[in-house]
């Protein structure tokens, strides 16, 4: 064994730039999911505690409190799969506040104080020790200090039927386990608990009253007693009761933790296909290596053979020297990730709203790096088989393979240019030695491209589909759907090519499933049907894949909506994709949305045909129809704004996180590669100088050769993406909802990466080639 260790440091000693090589590659491997891995770790531990502490129960029910019947009540508590129930009041304001004296449109809920809120500290980094409100005080979710920019201090004038006369100054941020997630629609306040008691008790309505500015909902916190899922506890509460035909929404414990844990599930599975390209990288990387050194040391290998050493033995050293070098490559890995973990996690909490550990996952780490180091093993021990067939005769004998010119191909040599054709015959004579090298491009290729498509494809305006117009109408509690083509005509009467546009929206029971349900008046499809088409009559329904595979419903069939106290059946028209909801959504006709019992507009907005004419027809409508709706200058909501630009700023810092490791790949491998090359051609490179070849041709020859290597790569890599990008890119999406994920194959999505490639393998060759310089031709006369 001691000969053995010998012969491996003497190994690495030899070839350190190697070793070296290998080192940096499983570093970034390392890298690359290590953070990924911590900061699922994190959030996760995070999470369970929080909703453990907070008490989440397995299913929370929010309904109209008018609404909530002791019938309904009655029928949860003695269901035989439900444990327990509690029950608590919000109140919604359907008006959005005044914030600092300016208009916004946010809406808000207001939740009373409770004992053990976590507040945070001012830089977000801790939790505030026990800080109760004052009257006149309130904490807002955390989000809507990233998202909508408030800071404490900041006035939220909130109004009630007497106007806007309910001011709270902002006193901190706090930890919503429930609502605090930026994939979280809803905004829940806190204020002391005589507030909210006089709020709820003096300046709420009822549901049937002609103008509304503040309902009372009622939370209903439901456990079952685990004999059932989550998931089947909501469906047979569907089922048992009329709670949740009549319910606004029901989110079971396990679609909370989803809402959460959404952009790190992507990021998991994005990172997930990334870590298993690099881990194929660098086994090729490997194989290639030790193929060569095989080949170039036949020599000594067979000398070794002679003086007793079995195959075995000499394999031992290779596993050990590749095995050493990746484990040191695994510890820097996880040492780097460490300060690098510290930012990625702490930077997640403006996602989720959860403070969380920012440690590495030391142990799972080292075990997948275990798991890799083994993976490698096994391709090292493959390679190495070639020393078995040397023979310590022949290889002593100095026999072995010509370098060029041996091709069948025999590419003819031309004078112009003679570098490019030189550089081909060298492929076409060596094309198992470059064959890898090519197989390293085509990965890296694919990936790049494939990325481009992600980041190309997910715009945000079409991602988070909505209607809009020059003017919006942000009170539409004197508002109905009947009354759309009223309003329109009034328009028309300033602007005759103008449009009302209107979104209709609530969760209703479809195959005993709470989904949502959307409706929309507009000239142009909202929702684009994948397949099918959208409804146009009142019967008709629209599923997303996600809806119609939870109901085994498909185009054609009929289907059952239920609403408070109606049960219709409708026919399934289409398929469409979105990302509300997780992709459980689905879509009728604004008359289906009044046929299912819910006349309500959740927002409109007014499309000119004329923009000078824009004032004009604000002052008609709130002149008109004063009380009933409130029109003004459409801007959009700051929220959703804010939303977009952290989804891009995500997806912007993957692609260059992305983009970085993959050229330093690229630059490392091809650096060992010609490194490998040089040598192996060290006596050719010779004979080319003694006749006539200067330095710079000769460099240039040998840039241009791996440049067409990766040119060829590339061209595979393209080509692949084409078979495979758009489906490997929806099934990591298909989470978020989205089905069918449309690639956009303009040129410059293949061009582009295929450029970044072959620069990147030209500028390293060129300086790899730097040492042609220092061969001398003396030394042929010494050989």
């Amino acid at each position: 064994m001691r000969s053995i260790l010998k012969l491996t440091f003497a190994n690495i000693r030899r070839g350190k730039g190697a070793f070296k090589s290998i080192i940096l590659l499983m570093m970034l491997l390392t890298f690359s999911f290590s953070g990924t891995v911590s900061n699922d770790d994190r959030l996760r531990e995070a999470r369970t505690e929080r909703f453990e502490q907070e008490g989440v129960p397995d299913l929370l029910v929010s309904i109209y409190d008018d609404l909530l019947t002791d019938e309904m009540l009655q029928d949860v508590r003695t269901n035989p799969h439900v444990s327990s129930l509690r029950t608590t009041k919000s109140i919604f304001f359907t008006h959005a506040p005044l914030v600092d004296g300016k208009e916004t449109k946010i809406r808000l809920t207001l939740d009373a104080y409770r004992s053990g809120l976590r507040v945070f500290s001012d830089d977000g980094s801790a939790f505030l020790p026990d800080s109760p409100l004052s009257d006149g005080e309130i904490y807002l979710p955390y989000k809507m200090k990233l998202l909508n920019g408030y800071d404490k201090g900041t006035q939220i004038t909130l109004r009630t039927n007497s106007g806007f006369d309910e001011p709270f100054t902002v006193r901190g941020f706090y930890e919503d386990i429930y609502f605090g997630a930026t994939t979280a629609a809803d905004n829940c306040c806190i204020v002391t608990v005589h507030d909210h008691e006089r709020l709820a008790a003096k300046k709420t309505e009822r549901l049937d009253a002609p103008e509304r500015s503040a309902i009372l909902i009622a939370r209903l916190f439901i456990d079952g007693t685990g004999d059932l899922s989550q998931a089947e506890l909501r469906r047979e509460l569907g089922k048992s009761s009329a709670l949740l035909n009549t319910a606004n929404s029901a989110v079971t414990g396990e679609m909370r933790a989803d809402n959460i844990e959404m952009y790190s599930k992507i990021g998991t599975r994005v990172i997930a296909i990334f870590v298993v390209l690099l881990l194929t990288v660098v086994l090729i990387t490997m194989h290639n290596s030790i193929r060569a050194s095989i080949e170039m040391d036949q020599a000594e290998l067979g000398i070794l053979k002679s003086q007793g050493f079995t195959a075995g033995q000499i394999s031992l050293v290779y596993v050990l020297q590749y095995a050493i070098a990746l484990m040191i490559g695994a510890a820097l890995g996880i040492a780097v990730s460490v300060p690098a973990c510290r930012y990625l996690i702490s930077m997640w909490k403006n996602l989720t709203g959860i403070l969380s550990e920012n440690g590495v996952s030391f142990l799972k780490c080292a075990m997948l790096s275990v798991g890799i180091i083994l993976l490698a093993t096994v391709f090292i021990c493959i390679a190495a088989g070639r020393i078995r067939h040397i023979s310590p005769v022949r290889a002593i004998a100095g026999a072995k393979s010509e370098v060029y010119f041996d091709s069948r191909l025999n590419t003819r040599i031309r004078k112009k240019p003679l570098a490019f054709f030189l550089a081909l015959r060298q492929l076409n004579s060596r094309r198992k030695s470059y064959l890898g090298t090519a197989c390293i491009v085509t990965l890296l290729a694919f990936f790049i491209v494939s990325i481009m498509f992600l980041t190309q494809g997910l715009d945000t305006d079409q991602l988070f589909t909505d209607i809009s117009g020059e003017i919006s109408i942000t009170d539409t509690s004197g508002f109905r759907i009947s009354d759309s083509d009223e309003v329109q005509e009034a328009v028309r009467g300033i602007d005759a090519g103008a449009q009302l546009l209107t979104e209709s929206y609530h969760r209703m029971l479809i195959e005993d499933e709470l989904f949502a349900v959307h409706a929309y008046r507009s000239p142009d499809d909202v929702f684009k049907p994948l397949k099918g088409r959208v409804p146009e009559y009142d019967n008709e329904i629209m599923l997303t894949e996600a809806v119609s595979k939870q109901t085994g419903k498909e185009i054609g069939d009929t289907i059952r909506v239920s609403y408070r106290d109606q049960t219709f059946e409708m026919i399934v028209t289409g398929y469409f994709q979105s990302v509300w909801e997780f992709g459980l959504v689905t879509a009728v006709t604004p008359d289906g949305m009044m046929k299912l019992g819910n006349p309500e507009i959740e927002a409109a907005f007014v499309k000119l045909s004329d923009p000078a004419k824009q004032q004009q027809v604000i002052d008609m409508l709130n002149d008109r129809y004063s009380g009933r709706m409130q029109a003004q200058t459409f801007s959009e909501d700051s929220t959703i704004t804010t939303y977009k630009k952290v989804v891009s700023i995500l997806m912007t810092s993957i692609t260059i996180a992305i983009y970085a490791v993959l050229l330093t790949f690229a630059t490392v491998i091809v650096a060992t590669v010609c490194k490998r090359t040089f040598i192996r051609e060290r006596t050719d490179t010779g004979i080319f100088k003694a006749t006539g070849f200067t330095v710079g041709s000769l460099r240039l020859q040998f840039a241009l050769r791996f440049t067409l290597i990766a040119l060829a790569g590339s061209a595979a890599g393209c080509i692949a993406s084409m078979l495979w990008s758009r489906r490997m890119i929806t099934g990591i999406l298909r989470i978020v909802g989205l089905t069918d994920f449309t690639a956009d194959y303009t040129p410059a999505v293949f061009i582009i990466p295929s450029a970044i490639l072959s620069l990147c393998f030209f500028l390293t060759a060129w300086f790899a080639s730097r040492r042609i310089g220092s061969v001398n031709v003396r030394e042929l006369v010494t050989e």
